[in-house]
């Protein structure tokens, strides 16, 4: 089997409501699909995934568009679709890094290999270790008193974990976290993502007067560049540290784990380079006892299912933290590319966990009209 053609568009998909973070207010999910075409007619899917407008990556959907047409497609055309370590070095011999650009290639890929041997993309992973996993929901910034209502809601729904974004107003923060403690109570996992938003000193504070809220760790409370300054933090606080934005490429989890900067490694699929790099970084964290969670950026259903893949396949992912990038997406868009989404309604019938959705490969079907729809119009 070899390749011989490879497609690509940018689809954009509104949300809901906006959705606030530190880095800014999320209004269009806006990513790059991705069609690996074969000799023996078998097509596979991918998709690289974004945060449009919130300051996160270098990468964007208009930039990476034409980085896999112009670049990256011409040193994958002509190859075995099995042979991905040498796929992603001739990738890497092309461009060094837009590892989000490679994860649109890097998931058509297992999908592409899965469906050539009708196996579900996870059998190729190293098989299941647990079959369900545990989602966290993620509440956008708001008042404290919206917050809180919305914890109330995906507690009912669930959740056992919900992630409390902060960040613009250390002290408004802190009432954010209070009321969603006091509406959830203790049986509900509270985590915090910052973002990037304070300086070591500040997070420092800031973390120890939310300890009495006994969240379960802080992520990425400094700028993503200043691991020293995060080792700091993860040192002066008793809470632990996770990274995210930090933790790119399996050099920058190594810094991490020298420096201590972070106990848990948020690893986000898109932006770690695909399944293959992400399996490498879980095995990094592994050797050095770190857990990971498994993160979903703003995906489709595409990248939201290869989570879910890589997520039951491995280990290091299934040690009792749950993960947003496997649930239905906390950013509630209004449409999706494909024909079937796990929702909300799916988290309470798992009592808090999902599953795989079936199928070889993984497991998606790309609904073409939604497709036209959404494009872009400079795609």
């Amino acid at each position: 089997m070899r390749i011989t053609r490879i497609e690509t568009r940018i689809v954009e998909i509104p949300v809901k409501a906006p959705y606030v973070f530190s880095h800014g207010t999320l209004r269009v999910f806006s990513n790059v699909l991705v069609w690996i075409h074969t000799d023996e007619g078998i097509t596979g899917v991918g998709e690289s995934s974004f945060v449009p407008g919130g300051g996160v990556s270098e990468e964007t959907p208009e930039s990476t568009k034409p980085m896999i047409d112009r670049y990256l497609a011409p040193q994958v055309v002509g190859e075995d679709p099995f042979d991905i370590e040498r796929i992603h070095r001739k990738m890497d011999s092309a461009v060094p890094r837009n590892l989000i650009a490679k994860c649109g290639i890097d998931l058509a890929l297992w999908d592409l290999m899965g469906k050539a041997v009708r196996q579900p993309a996870c059998t190729l992973l190293g098989g299941i270790v647990d079959s369900r996993i545990l989602c966290t929901y993620t509440l956008s910034i708001d008042t404290p008193e919206r917050m809180a209502e919305q914890a109330s809601l995906r507690k009912s729904q669930r959740y056992k974990t919900l992630v409390v974004k902060i960040g613009p107003d250390p002290e408004t923060d802190i009432q954010r976290l209070k009321l969603v403690r006091e509406a959830v109570g203790d049986d509900v996992n509270l985590r915090l993502d910052a973002n990037e938003a304070y300086w070591p000193d500040q997070a420092i504070g800031i973390i120890r007067r939310m300890e009495k809220y006994h969240p379960e760790f802080v992520e990425e409370p400094v700028k993503r560049w200043d691991l020293d300054g995060m080792a700091k933090v993860a040192r002066m606080v008793g809470t632990p540290i996770s990274s995210d934005e930090s933790n790119t490429s399996l050099d920058s989890v190594l810094q991490i784990i020298r420096k201590r900067a972070a106990g848990i490694i948020n690893i986000k699929i898109s932006k770690n380079g695909g399944l293959y790099r992400s399996k490498k970084i879980a095995a990094v964290a592994e050797a050095a006892g770190i857990p990971c969670i498994v993160g979903g950026a703003n995906t489709y259903e595409i990248g939201r299912q290869a989570c879910r893949h890589f997520a039951v396949s491995t280990a290091q992912a299934q040690m009792g933290m749950g993960s947003e990038g496997c649930a239905p997406a906390s950013q509630s868009k209004i449409d999706d590319v494909t024909t079937r989404v796990l929702a909300y309604e799916d988290v309470t019938a798992g009592n808090g966990y999902v599953g795989l959705m079936e199928g070889p490969g993984l497991g998606v079907e790309i609904d073409a009209e939604k497709v036209r729809k959404y494009a872009a119009v400079s795609s």
